[in-house]
């Protein structure tokens, strides 16, 4: 791919548009919610995200549109985006006042079925929910467009912005980062492996169930481990030799061999890529670099086994069959074939389970006069999605545990359950680890 260094406009890389197109239609809209004591004015919010705006610059991008392109396969035209520093808005902040004790996990429903609006309008927004206008305890929201961001790059923006909010004056000062888009994913990784060896591997699905009065919204249910569990959790993991990412896929992928009686079970995992390009992109980058790889797993054995599993095949396939194994690129006809009634039969899920695991947050507890009490990640997954959607992010030493799922594809007692059996499933893999020691 051709460099676009020191660009203020440049079309959208494979990944980021296939997001953003996604993200039009409802898919996979990226929500953080940092809930915060202290009494935040929205007049310092709106000057935070001022001057986040001023430190990476694809938070100040709009997207417009190009000429048309042309393709063999389904779309086979579309209109080819570009991001542009010209011309957009600052991020916008809504404000609501709402006492009651559930106002912001309402919000959270709308935040998560509604788009962020085109023209000038980054591809960001905010909004702050509060009791009252003197409330000593608020919930900030980041709604973004996954083109511009992933876990990682949002748990960034939340840093910064804390840190912000702690010492304004003193960070205002800090100059602005010149403004140039970073370069998409494609430019900095080489072509997608591929051994020539893999096939297409077709999606398995959790068994399709009518939720009665199920409803066309995305649900969370979060849980914690906590320091010491997760102490106890890593010592575990490297004990058998695997990773974190495969222990918590292993989790859930337990939970749903016990609840539905399934030998084997398709996994999507979010292999953030940073670190991979070459020269590697800076850990500070902001932006999207991530791909979703599918691995196909046998679920009868040891939950260590497989946890080695999930790590073994998703190395493998970062190494040898990443073309094969991603899922982030548009379908052929292969794809439609084997996907399209599958698909559809199942209430437009694919895989059972997807796992991001979005490492160590690096969020403090105490940001000069406010404190952070808490983070909630979540994205939607009424468009399409996974039978689940796990995202895990460490914090304070612990692990915060994300379940996201669709109201109309899967019960909420049921998606309570299995998320409890993956949790009991961790206590146990510790403790038996800690005696085999």
């Amino acid at each position: 791919m051709v460099s676009d260094a020191g660009a203020t406009a440049r079309r959208l890389g494979e990944q980021e548009r296939l997001f953003h197109y996604l993200h039009g239609f409802g898919g996979l809209i990226a929500v953080q919610v940092l809930h915060i004591a202290g009494r935040l004015d929205p007049a310092l919010v709106e000057r935070g995200l001022a001057w986040l705006q001023t430190q990476h610059p694809i938070m100040r991008a709009r997207i417009r549109y190009g000429g048309l392109v042309f393709r063999d396969l389904p779309p086979f035209v579309y209109r080819q985006p570009w991001f542009d520093l010209d011309g957009a808005t600052e991020i916008p902040l809504r404000v609501v006042t709402d006492p009651s004790p559930d106002a912001w996990e309402r919000e959270l429903q709308r935040e998560l079925k509604k788009p962020l609006a085109r023209g000038r309008n980054p591809r960001m927004r905010a909004v702050l929910v509060r009791a009252a206008a003197d409330a000593e305890h608020c919930h900030l929201f980041f709604t973004a467009d996954h083109a511009i961001a992933d876990a990682q790059a949002t748990n960034m923006a939340s840093r910064d912005l804390m840190a912000f909010f702690a010492d304004p004056a003193t960070l205002a000062q800090r100059p602005p980062v010149p403004a140039m888009l970073p370069q998409p994913l494609e430019f900095g990784m080489p072509k997608r492996s591929d051994s020539g060896t893999k096939g297409y591997t077709a999606a398995l699905r959790l068994p399709p169930q009518k939720v009665k009065g199920g409803r066309q919204i995305s649900r969370l249910i979060e849980r914690r481990v906590d320091p010491q569990e997760a102490t106890a959790l890593r010592a575990a993991v490297k004990a058998n030799r695997t990773t974190l990412h495969g222990a918590l896929t292993a989790a859930f992928l337990t939970a749903i061999r016990e609840k539905y009686g399934l030998a084997e079970m398709t996994s999507l995992s979010t292999a953030d890529l940073r670190r991979l390009c070459k020269p590697p992109f800076p850990t500070q980058t902001y932006g999207c670099y991530i791909d979703l790889l599918r691995t196909q797993h046998p679920i009868a054995g040891g939950f260590w086994d497989i946890a080695r599993d999930v790590s073994f095949k998703l190395i493998a396939a970062l190494a040898k069959d990443q073309e094969a194994a991603s899922i982030m690129k548009l379908f052929d006809w292969e794809v439609y074939r084997k996907e399209m009634w599958p698909t559809i039969t199942h209430q437009r899920r694919i895989d059972g389970l997807a796992v991001t695991t979005a490492g160590d947050s690096g969020l403090a507890e105490t940001y000069g006069a406010f404190r952070l009490d808490g983070v909630t990640m979540a994205v939607s997954t009424v468009m399409f999605g996974t039978g689940l959607f796990v995202i895990s992010s460490e914090r304070l030493g612990g692990i915060d545990i994300y379940v996201c799922y669709a109201d109309y594809a899967l019960a909420t007692p049921d998606a309570a359950d299995l998320a409890d059996r993956a949790m009991a499933a961790l206590r146990r893999a510790s403790a038996s680890a800690a005696i085999a020691a």
